[in-house]
């Protein structure tokens, strides 16, 4: 199959507030052909990646649930472990045993991106420049909170030459709540990879990425595993921020505490890899190659022909909830279509 070149050869000035808006919403077409049985396996271009990975038809359900992000920890959340779908991928090692534990058929995969990375986008570009910093995120519950966010972004400015220019990426949450706006008084480009519910959002990510020389941020995120295994350095820069809590359903509200998500091996093993990007480097090191490629659990020995075979089982032990999904999403279609034809008028 034809790999995917976009044309990545400049820096990005920076998208508008409308272009960061548009990007951030959720379209019902960007969601893909399949209803979402379970939003973790879909989230984040996930279902994409899985059906490619494991040869299954873009047009049927994933009947598992799964990891929805790249985690340093081994906690099995609630929502992991109450999901209706006994079949759980993972792409961590500790955690996949721990969440048979709660009686969940578990299996140690690869992360599907990396097989889409190398299967379907074009090579990382030798010619690449700038700093892509990723600012750290908000969602729902949770909100970084900067001890002094003038000083840190003075400090991005104030980065040597070779890490210049530096453009800011920002989460669709904090352009939903309007951070966008706040960040345009620093006149540092902003841009985004846009909504996690998009299947298109894998592309958007390494589209943004491939253009930069340099990637950053002050905390270790999903996106940090994703970088380093593109071959493209990583580093910590900034003081992290706190992160408070508010209306989560699995850890207590207040400041973030690290025991409420991972043990102590965890932690010592986080603290081990920040070590490691605690400095910039012009190129990837083995050893940071090496904790990032077991997180991504590419040391898996889960083949693509026994995922595929799992994902059909899956989905005939619950062909008649499928067939429900189906009739759901085709009246939520004819209601969508219908309001375009027929809009409201007062």
């Amino acid at each position: 199959m034809k790999r995917v070149d976009h044309g990545l050869d400049a820096v990005p000035k920076g998208f508008s507030d409308k272009e960061l808006e548009r990007l951030s919403v959720s379209s019902l077409h960007e969601h893909g052909w399949s209803p979402w049985a379970a939003w973790e396996s879909e989230n984040s271009s996930f279902g994409k990646t899985f059906r490619k990975w494991a040869c299954y038809p873009f047009v049927l359900p994933l009947c598992i649930s799964s990891d929805h992000g790249v985690h340093w920890e081994s906690r099995c959340w609630p929502n992991e472990v109450k999901n209706k779908y006994r079949a759980f991928f993972t792409w961590h090692k500790k955690k996949s045993e721990l969440m048979r534990e709660h009686g969940k058929k578990s299996y140690h995969v690869p992360h599907p991106w990396v097989f889409y990375r190398r299967k379907y986008l074009s090579s990382t570009p030798v010619n690449r420049q700038g700093t892509l910093v990723f600012y750290a995120h908000s969602n729902s519950t949770t909100t970084p909170v900067y001890e002094n966010l003038d000083n840190y972004i003075n400090a991005l400015k104030s980065l040597p030459e070779k890490f210049q220019p530096v453009v800011i990426c920002l989460s669709f949450h904090d352009i939903q709540k309007g951070l966008h706006k706040e960040l345009r008084k620093y006149g540092i480009p902003l841009v985004t990879a846009g909504t996690t519910a998009s299947q298109k959002f894998v592309d958007r990510f390494y589209s943004l990425v491939y253009k930069f020389r340099f990637a950053s941020s002050p905390n270790v995120g999903s996106h940090t595993f994703y970088i380093i295994e593109a071959g493209v350095p990583f580093f910590l820069f900034g003081p992290c921020p706190e992160y408070h809590i508010k209306g989560s359903a699995a850890v207590k509200d207040g400041k973030q505490d690290l025991k409420d998500y991972g043990d102590e091996d965890d932690i010592l093993k986080l603290t081990k890899f920040k070590e490691l990007l605690s400095s910039p480097q012009d190129e990837v090191t083995p050893e940071q190659y090496a904790l990032v490629s077991e997180y991504l659990g590419m040391n898996s020995e889960m083949t693509r022909l026994k995922a595929s075979l799992i994902l059909w089982r899956e989905l005939f032990l619950h062909a008649d909830e499928v067939a429900k999904a189906y009739a759901k999403q085709a009246l939520r279609a004819a209601s969508k279509v219908k309001s375009l034809i027929f809009p409201r008028t007062r």
